[in-house]
């Protein structure tokens, strides 16, 4: 499953999946798990299960992909090519 970094609430990393439920992981756990520190709208290849986040690794090239298709469509809504 992917898993969007939404934001960081003091050492709490809020992570939010493709139907918008949340996750929450401690930032400490969170570096353990992925390898470097949290970003905002960084995606993750992740194990979830009963709730809980298992396992978490940074994907750059799905991360990239929807940060360019984002940036498109805020091209779009804002007329610029």
């Amino acid at each position: 499953m992917w898993l969007c970094v939404d934001r960081t609430e003091g050492d709490t990393v809020v992570l939010m999946d493709d139907e918008e439920k949340i996750y929450r992981l401690d930032r400490a756990a969170y570096v353990a798990m992925v390898g470097r520190d949290p970003a905002e709208s960084d995606i993750l290849t992740a194990e979830v299960r009963e709730g809980r986040v298992l396992t978490a690794a940074y994907d750059p090239e799905e991360t990239a992909s929807r940060k360019a298709a984002a940036r498109a469509r805020l091209n779009r809504l804002f007329g610029k090519k």
